[in-house]
């Protein structure tokens, strides 16, 4: 179809997180947490350059015309192509506002484009899909912070040795490179099993719960499985900063208190002295 042909297209879609906007802000730029299609490119700021796509099939270049920390983030596509009936939405902008609500953060996303004749309600399920779920359960998931002295490529190391900070005993498998996969196994309590689906060395990791069964819980035991653990790491002056997200590990679940309790002690206590003095507190 020629891009001539299409609909010109405006659609809104607010969510409210518990966050700052600074927070709120700063994560929701970190698209390749949340955002459904493969980011290629720099974090974001003012003139980034960045390529969004699914496969072969589905592909965009887009450039960020306003940067407003806290506030607002505009991307603009350059250029794009949906290759099953070569749909073009060149031009089209992509809009988040940010208005801090005592405490909170109220986030507005606008498209501002085009729309194939006969795909508006397409457009509305798709804009509905990425920002009041997929955000959402970003923005909403579990996230710690710690800072450690040794480097990006010290810290990764230690990430990448498991059973040192976390599992100990209790953990069989691979825990290193892509498509690795590990399980945790304490009896009686919990059982899930980790696949690494993408290893930046120094730079991020990801694990999929592929199996997520704690014991303890009532309504469904099988919370964990199909969330995501993410770990990205930032070298920023003399110091390296971790940000660890599980992603869908929501305060609607069941384990949230629980869980969130046994992330603080994991991470900023096990992971934390285990990267900076080598010491791990298993027994």
């Amino acid at each position: 179809m020629n891009a001539t042909n299409n609909k010109p297209a405006l659609y809104s879609v607010s969510i409210e997180v518990p966050a700052t906007s600074d927070m709120a802000f700063t994560r929701l730029c970190t698209l390749s947490n949340w955002w459904p299609e493969e980011y290629v490119g720099a974090p974001l700021q003012l003139n980034t350059e960045f390529i969004l796509r699914t496969g072969d099939s589905h592909y965009s270049k887009n450039k960020v015309t306003e940067f407003q920390p806290g506030k607002r983030v505009v991307w603009l596509t350059t250029e794009s192509a949906r290759r099953t009936d070569d749909f073009d939405w060149t031009g089209t902008k992509f809009i988040f506002d940010l208005t801090p609500n005592g405490g909170k953060t109220q986030i507005k996303f606008t498209y501002d484009g085009v729309v194939k004749p006969n795909e508006e309600d397409r457009l509305i399920d798709i804009c509905n899909l990425c920002i009041k779920e997929m955000l959402y359960t970003y923005l909403t998931s579990y996230t710690t912070t710690i800072e450690v002295d040794p480097s990006a490529a010290e810290l990764f190391r230690c990430i990448q040795d498991v059973s040192k900070w976390w599992g100990g005993k209790d953990l069989e498998g691979k825990t290193t490179t892509l498509n690795d996969e590990f399980t945790i196994h304490h009896p009686g309590a919990h059982l899930t099993t980790q696949k690494l689906i993408e290893v930046v060395p120094d730079k991020r990791m990801v694990w999929l719960v592929t199996q997520g069964r704690l014991h303890w819980l009532k309504k469904d035991q099988n919370e964990w499985t199909g969330t995501k653990i993410i770990f990205d790491i930032h070298e920023t002056g003399k110091t390296t900063t971790l940000q660890f997200t599980h992603v869908g590990l929501t305060p609607a679940k069941e384990s949230f208190e629980r869980v969130s309790q046994g992330w603080d002690t994991v991470i900023k206590d096990y992971l934390f002295n285990f990267v900076s003095r080598g010491i791990a507190h298993f027994e």
